[in-house]
């Protein structure tokens, strides 16, 4: 599914900067359409107290059955090493159980005392399945290159880069405020990698231009009286903030002012040789800083919000 995913907008240019974005790979988390459909099948148990009652403890036995389910399917048990590697165990399992599942059907039901077991039957594409963890684990391995610094680091630039939730877990549909803070006069570059693959860049381009911020000055990128505004929407997944501060600035072969973003690893790799050619001849040095981010949609995030704690098997 490819189309212009709107993120990044400033309020008087929304239809100008939409038309910048093309992401090479977006996946939404929605049913699975025309794609052929495969059944699971999946059992879950679960010991409930004097404190709970049955209905709460049918509704955690379905969701143990629903995640057994998908842990069982062909395609997590063929992807098991890249699941491992980019740790997205969890994440998968949550986002397959809240919106991929379809024709969801409790096939029998048994209760022992205070326990109640369920086996369920469901429908899952295996395409947009392996489309998933193809995406998650290209976001992962792109934030992780992200934030592994680039510049030469030089005494003297103090850098300070944060944004508006502490934790760094943002949920469809927020939005996103970034803030810098240099201890002294330098150029700013300040990049946006999305869990598409695609880099937005937000210092400089187009609407911002070169940036040469002020010592002891904070600024800040998608707030409410900011040219842009960054809204979470899909795909989701690891994402990164990544900014750098030199005396000069950071040149890269191939930069188009005019285009709003880049694909992820051919961006990282023009500024990795721009930086090592140096600026006008001169060697660049200065600071480089990273923000990682989670982003989540609305579905699992509400799904991970009523998920029963721990199941308590016999």
């Amino acid at each position: 599914m490819n189309k212009p995913r709107p993120w990044f907008y400033a309020p008087l240019t929304l239809c100008v900067l939409l038309s910048l974005f093309n992401p090479q790979h977006v996946i939404a988390e929605t049913k699975a359409g025309s794609h052929e459909l495969e059944t699971v099948r999946g059992t879950g148990c679960y010991s409930y107290g004097d404190n709970e009652t049955p209905a709460q403890a049918k509704r955690a036995a379905m969701v143990i059955a629903q995640e057994q389910a998908v842990r069982s399917h062909r395609v997590f048990v063929e992807s098991t090493s890249t699941v491992r590697k980019f740790q997205l165990e969890d994440d998968l399992i949550q986002t397959v159980s809240a919106g991929m599942l379809e024709q969801i059907r409790v096939e029998n039901e048994e209760k022992k005392g205070q326990e109640i077991c369920l086996t369920v039957t469901a429908k899952l594409s295996p395409v947009s399945f392996e489309d998933l963890i193809k995406q998650r684990a290209n976001a992962k391995h792109v934030a992780q290159a992200a934030q592994t610094p680039l510049l030469p680091q030089s005494q003297g630039f103090g850098l300070r880069v944060w944004v508006d939730k502490a934790d760094g877990h943002y949920i469809e549909g927020d939005r996103l405020v970034v803030y810098v803070q240099s201890e002294r006069d330098a150029y700013l570059k300040l990049d946006y990698f999305m869990a598409d693959g695609c880099v937005v860049h937000l210092v400089p381009n187009v609407y911002r231009g070169q940036a040469l911020i002020h010592g002891g000055q904070t600024y800040s990128f998608g707030g409410d009286a900011d040219p842009e505004h960054i809204l979470i929407t899909h795909p989701f997944g690891a994402e990164t903030i990544k900014a750098m501060l030199s005396a000069v600035p950071i040149e890269e072969s191939g930069y188009d002012a005019g285009r709003g973003c880049d694909e992820s690893r051919d961006y990282l790799q023009r500024l990795e040789s721009g930086i090592k050619k140096g600026s006008r001849g001169a060697k660049l040095t200065g600071v480089d800083r990273s923000v990682p981010l989670v982003t989540t949609s609305k579905a699992v995030d509400i799904y991970s919000k009523e998920k029963p704690g721990p199941p308590r098997r016999k």
